[in-house]
């Protein structure tokens, strides 16, 4: 998946998320909170997770396949655990896919804080597109 793509996720970017690794089916992503993502309880609205947890997976799915070719990726399926609330304003995500076919990838990630406590995770079943947009 080219840097460029992802600059272009007009979401992502609204979110504020930072792709910092990116390769082999696997993704790291970073997001500084900022007032604008806090509910009215002083800690992140559910939803920044599950929006960083998404992004982490489909971009860790969209990554170029062996043959080479860019692939979309469209969310089937999302599942989200909130476990603790960060402890910091720093959030670092990390996306794998688990096991992936010509048309489905099945990914997991986690969100940790700068204290490296694991914050949230998730399990995620993505639709995979070539780049042109037909079905693979």
């Amino acid at each position: 998946m080219s840097q460029k793509k992802l600059r272009n996720n007009p979401f992502q970017h609204f979110v504020g998320i930072e792709v910092i690794q990116l390769g082999d089916g696997k993704s790291v992503l970073q997001l500084e909170l900022k007032d604008h993502h806090f509910n009215l309880y002083g800690i992140p609205h559910g939803g920044v997770h599950a929006t960083l947890l998404d992004i982490a997976m489909g971009t860790a799915a969209s990554f170029p396949d062996n043959s080479g070719r860019e692939i979309d990726s469209v969310t089937l399926n999302l599942s989200v655990d909130y476990i603790a609330p960060p402890a910091s304003k720093t959030l670092i995500a990390r996306g794998k896919v688990t096991k992936k076919g010509k048309s489905i990838a099945y990914c997991t990630a986690e969100i940790f804080d700068e204290d490296k406590t694991l914050v949230a995770s998730g399990r995620s079943i993505f639709k995979l597109y070539d780049r042109e947009g037909s079905k693979r």
